[in-house]
């Protein structure tokens, strides 16, 4: 048994530094495309990060993304 306290789990400690890029924009309402078109990357690719993230999290839809990230700290390092 440790003597040090158990470290909070954070969503940045959950996620690579492009998903928590991602789950900002998702978490303030942006679809996919905007996603993509903003961070200059393919619709695909910003569907796969938004899966990724909602298996990492444990969430369903976007509102329970944006409860997760207040929860966890969001996303800074």
């Amino acid at each position: 048994m440790s003597n040090f306290p158990a470290l909070p789990i954070t969503a940045a400690r959950l996620l690579t530094p492009r998903e928590c890029e991602v789950a900002s924009y998702l978490a303030t309402g942006r679809p996919n495309k905007v996603v993509a078109i903003e961070l200059g990357i393919s619709l695909r690719t910003a569907e796969a990060h938004r899966a990724r993230i909602f298996r990492k999290l444990g969430v369903r839809n976007t509102v329970e993304l944006a409860c997760s990230l207040c929860r966890h700290g969001g996303c800074s390092r």
